[in-house]
C-alpha cells in the first residue's frame, strides 16, 4: 500500500489535533482527492482546507496534480519566503542586518522596512504576552526569493533582501527585516513596500498570537 505523509501548518495542525500523520494512497489519487480525505478523517477542519494551499515535496501543487508513494504533503492556511539574501532565521535579528545584505554599487538610495512585536494585539487591547511565527521552511524561503527578484525586475532595484524570524519572540523583538537598494528613492520605497506586502499574502509563514487572555492563529481564518 502506498503512503503519503501529511503535514499540517499554523490552525490547520490545531484543528487536525496533531503536526503529521501517514495517509494510505491509491495510484492516481489527485490532491482535491487528499482534501476530501482529510475532511472525512477531520471534520474540524472542513471550514479551513478548502481555502488552504497543498504543497508537494515542497511545491506548491494543483488540485488535478496525482501524487506517489512516499509523497510529503503540507496542508498551509492562508497567511497574512531559497537564496542568501532570503533567509528564515531562529535567532534575534540585529538592527541593520539586513542592509548588509544588499549590494549598493550603482545605488542612490536605500530603503528598509523593520517589523517588531508590539505591546498590544492584531484585534483587541489587550497586552501581548509573546507571538509564535511557524513555517513551512523549502517552500517559504523560495517564495521569498521569489519575490525579491520579482521586486528587482518591477522597480529596477539594485539590490533586496529580508530575514524573518520562526519561533518565539516577546514585545520588542524584530520579526522581520528587509533592505532594497536603487538608483532612486521612488524606486526604493516602492520595492521596499512590495517586498512586505507580498510577504504578508503568499509566504507560507504564520502568526500564533498569545496575549493576556489567550492565544490565537492571526489571519488563519477562511
Amino acid at each position: 500500500m502506498s503512503r503519503v505523509r501529511v503535514l499540517y501548518f499554523a490552525r490547520a495542525r490545531s484543528l487536525a489535533g496533531l503536526p503529521q500523520e501517514a495517509l494510505p494512497v491509491v495510484t492516481g489519487e489527485t490532491i482535491a482527492a487528499i482534501r476530501t480525505r482529510l475532511v472525512a478523517l477531520h471534520p474540524e477542519i472542513a471550514p479551513l482546507v478548502g481555502v488552504c494551499r497543498f504543497a508537494r515535496n515542497g511545491e506548491f501543487a494543483r488540485d488535478d496534480e496525482a501524487v506517489g508513494d512516499g509523497d510529503e504533503i503540507a496542508v498551509l492556511p492562508p497567511v497574512s519566503g531559497g537564496s542568501d539574501k532570503a533567509l528564515l532565521v531562529e535567532r534575534d535579528v540585529a538592527p541593520g542586518e539586513a542592509p548588509r545584505l544588499i549590494a549598493t554599487d550603482g545605488a542612490g538610495a536605500i530603503a528598509t522596512f523593520t517589523g517588531i512585536v508590539r505591546g498590544t494585539g492584531d484585534h483587541s487591547s489587550e497586552p501581548v504576552r509573546y507571538l509564535d511565527y511557524e513555517a513551512y521552511p523549502p517552500l517559504a524561503v523560495r517564495e521569498m526569493a521569489r519575490i525579491l527578484g520579482e521586486s528587482r525586475a518591477r522597480f529596477g532595484l539594485v539590490d533586496a533582501a529580508i530575514l524573518h524570524r520562526t519561533g518565539r519572540l516577546v514585545v520588542g523583538e524584530t520579526a522581520v527585516d528587509i533592505a532594497v537598494s536603487a538608483p532612486h528613492r521612488a524606486e526604493a520605497f516602492d520595492g521596499c513596500r512590495y517586498v512586505i506586502d507580498e510577504v504578508k499574502t503568499r509566504v507560507p509563514i504564520w502568526k500564533r498570537e498569545t496575549t493576556t487572555s489567550g492565544s490565537e492563529w492571526v489571519d488563519c481564518h477562511p
